[in-house]
């Protein structure tokens, strides 16, 4: 009874608009597993909301930049990869690995969080560098033209258009451990809606699993209309209510649920959703 009243009354109230995404953006990635040795290569799993649904580059790389630049710079792993998608929210998977280097490096400082992996989404020809850098391929060193730009991405990050461009990265933990870190998992509940019905509430029901620390939460998305929280803390094993209010005009929505475990492991939940 206390959840429906809840529930009425926040029907009354307004969402965060930190939830609606509207413009090109990588809502989350995914790296499996999220700690990796050496001379393992990762499978790295990104979700793009892309609203004006057109076709975008995507450019992947990762850079462990210790102070001279990515170790992965010098070749020896595939540390690039240059995708295109299309689509209101594609997803894409690349393997990636992180540089040799590193095996000579932990024994003494053990497991280190110091490796980016970095995602440009640009619609397609707004972005030069992705050209520059699609000749790199395989194991290949990079060009010494780019190094620069890819071990130091904040340095133009601000030159990007404002629209139709997104940058993110995410840190992996690198380690030699024979059981390294897992991701955690996302339920949904079977009694979740079906559809949405235009701008009335709705709620989501879902339970986590896996390694969680007090830090452990969900973050939630949607294409068109907003959710009442940007994130909730989750505990393994018990169930966590999302509660938000379906667009007025929209058909379809996408909807993105992000668990972070707290420890760099990150599971993703995505759906589309019919309006009515």
């Amino acid at each position: 009874m206390i959840s429906l009243l809840a529930l009425s009354l926040f029907a009354c109230g307004e969402t965060s608009p930190e939830t609606l995404v509207e413009e090109l953006r990588v809502v989350a990635s995914i790296s499996s597993p999220p700690e990796v040795r050496p001379s393992d290569s990762f499978e790295y799993t990104t979700y793009i909301a892309n609203p004006n649904e057109s076709e975008v580059e995507v450019l992947t790389w990762v850079c462990t930049n210790v102070g001279e630049g990515c170790l992965e710079a010098v070749g020896g792993t595939a540390s690039v990869a240059r995708d295109v998608v299309s689509g209101a929210a594609p997803s894409l998977t690349r393997t990636l690995g992180v540089s040799p280097a590193l095996s000579g490096i932990l024994p003494e400082t053990g497991p280190i969080t110091a490796t980016q992996v970095w995602t440009l989404l640009c619609e397609k020809g707004t972005c030069p560098l992705i050209e520059d850098v699609g000749e790199i391929s395989g194991f290949d060193a990079w060009p010494t033209t780019i190094q620069d730009s890819l071990s130091n991405p904040l340095d133009w990050m601000a030159e990007l258009p404002t629209t139709g461009t997104s940058l993110a990265y995410q840190l992996v933990t690198t380690s030699l451990s024979e059981t390294p870190h897992e991701n955690p998992t996302i339920m949904a509940s079977p009694e979740n809606p079906t559809f949405l019905t235009k701008d009335e509430a709705f709620s989501l029901e879902f339970q986590v699993r896996g390694a969680l620390t007090e830090d452990a939460r969900l973050y939630n998305y949607i294409s068109a209309g907003g959710f009442e929280m940007t994130d909730t803390f989750v505990t393994p094993d018990e169930c966590t209510f999302l509660n938000g209010v379906a667009p007025e005009k929209e058909d379809q929505v996408t909807i993105w649920v992000v668990l972070l475990d707290g420890l760099g492991g990150v599971d993703v939940w995505s759906t589309q959703m019919e309006v009515r």
